[in-house]
């Protein structure tokens, strides 16, 4: 058994179990036992990234194959875990500072952040249909519960919304999957590898892929969930939850199934349209959550349909597009949710010129800005040119220029929401300052799509695509 494995997926839960016993009053243990909890992943992650060996193991048989391991490392989903820990650290360390002490009174904050990491970890590296749903639905749950967070009726009730969208797709999903074990006579997918898609089963995960990673029309609780969540949080669905969809569709429909060029085309199609559509929504909309929730959900689509063209090129932008989105949206919503708490208001019109009162933040943004909408040398130029290189070279040319138009509006809502919050608009108050550890920690994670660019190679190479 593959002991290192086991606790990388295990140690996210038991830290967040251990989070809930400081109580209510001390704040800093909560803090030490969450931040040891993350650093302990992330140790675990090195020592598996390090391991000469790739060994697997199972919990327990239960159909199929007796031989095929539930859980195992590939250097694919070793990397995405790579850009997970670190998110989640770096969003770790963002609540610390971000949270005013009144506000931060529920204790189960934490735990539920480490529950989704540990449902992130799980997610990647099992391939089993069972633990599969297990962990999608502790990340559901988790999810719930951070998007009510505060507790107003308000809050409740989008969280109960995203909560029933997400069991709707996930109550399909765990159809497709029966049908798969019927189908097959397994639940583990290392015994369907290669095989046609049956049909049914195949529209029914994909509603759960849908509602997960919020493509078109089961996108309608992303917007909702960002205008009300904590920004930590928003900043960790963008970051973390909403790749779980496309993680799975990886799994199942590139990984394991031969999708027809019929399968293909549909998902592009659906792809495209998620991406033109709420692109063109988040250039209109004048609050900056919304704009990036529909931002997040057009830049998604640039996922999905890299994993569905499934050429090399595709598939590699696709895992890039999941990085450098991550970060890069990540620090976008932290970055304005640290205007947002030092000026109140989310709209746009009522900000503008604080580059001279938010300097570091600035930089941050500003970077981050630039790999969203896909410009050289930021790893978001790789992933977005190869995913449109990747559609354009399997003949595809109508949906290769329709994702350049989606690029397009990227480039003009980004560019909007950023000059309208730092270069344009009414001057604000001289005394008004940055937060500078909250704002070199956007800093920080902006620099790392810098530095994710430049080690391209041998990240391609890593994972068996580079020279």
């Amino acid at each position: 058994m593959n002991v290192v494995l086991l606790l990388l997926i295990a140690v996210p839960f038991i830290g967040g179990l251990l989070v809930l016993f400081p109580g209510r009053f001390l704040r800093v243990l909560r803090w030490i036992f969450s931040l040891l909890t993350v650093l302990a992943t992330g140790l675990l992650l090195a020592l598996n990234f390090t391991s000469a060996s790739n060994k697997g193991f199972r919990l327990w048989h239960i159909l199929g194959s007796a031989e095929s391991p539930q859980f195992f490392t590939s250097p694919i989903t070793l990397v995405i875990a790579a850009a997970f820990v670190f998110l989640c650290l770096i969003i770790m360390l963002f609540s610390f500072g971000f949270f005013r002490k009144s506000e931060e009174a529920d204790t189960e904050y934490y735990s539920l952040m480490l529950f989704m990491l540990g449902s992130a970890m799980g997610l990647l590296f099992t391939n089993d249909l069972v633990f599969i749903y297990i962990f999608w639905e502790i990340a559901a749950v988790a999810a719930w519960r951070l998007i009510g967070f505060g507790r107003t009726q308000e809050k409740i009730s989008i969280a109960a919304r995203t909560l029933l969208i997400n069991f709707f797709g996930s109550a399909f999903m765990l159809v497709g999957f029966l049908l798969l074990a019927s189908e097959f006579g397994s639940l583990n997918l290392g015994d369907m590898v290669g095989k046609p898609m049956p049909v049914l089963a195949g529209i029914f995960i994909l509603c759960g892929v849908f509602a997960k990673s919020a493509v078109i029309p089961l996108y309608i609780w992303v917007p909702s969930a960002y205008a009300v969540s904590p920004t930590p949080v928003v900043a960790l669905l963008a970051g973390m939850l909403e790749n779980f969809g496309l993680i799975a569709f990886m799994k199942i429909f590139v990984e394991t199934f031969a999708l027809s060029g019929a399968w293909q085309l549909s998902i592009l199609w659906i792809a495209l349209a998620s991406s033109i559509v709420t692109g063109g929504v988040a250039l209109v909309v004048n609050d900056y959550r919304r704009i990036l929730g529909y931002s997040t959900v057009s830049q998604l689509a640039f996922v999905l349909a890299g994993f569905a063209i499934s050429p090399q090129l595709g598939m590699i932008g696709a895992i890039l597009f999941i990085i450098a989105h991550g970060l890069g949206k990540a620090t976008l919503l932290m970055g304005y949710g640290i205007v947002e708490r030092e000026m109140g208001g989310r709209g746009i019109r009522h900000k503008g010129r604080l580059v001279a009162n938010f300097p570091i933040l600035f930089v941050g943004v500003i970077i981050a800005t630039l790999s969203v909408i896909g410009l050289p040398p930021l790893l978001g130029f790789f992933a977005k040119l190869d995913v449109i290189f990747g559609i354009l070279s399997s003949g595809r040319i109508l949906i290769g220029a329709g994702f350049i138009l989606a690029s397009i509006l990227t480039l003009l809502y980004m560019l909007r929401l950023f000059s309208s919050v730092f270069l344009i608009g009414k001057k604000p108050e001289p005394q008004m300052s940055q937060s500078v550890f909250l704002s070199i920690l956007v800093l920080v994670i902006s620099l790392s799509l810098f530095g994710a660019s430049f080690a391209i190679k041998p990240l391609l190479a890593y994972i068996g695509a580079g020279g």
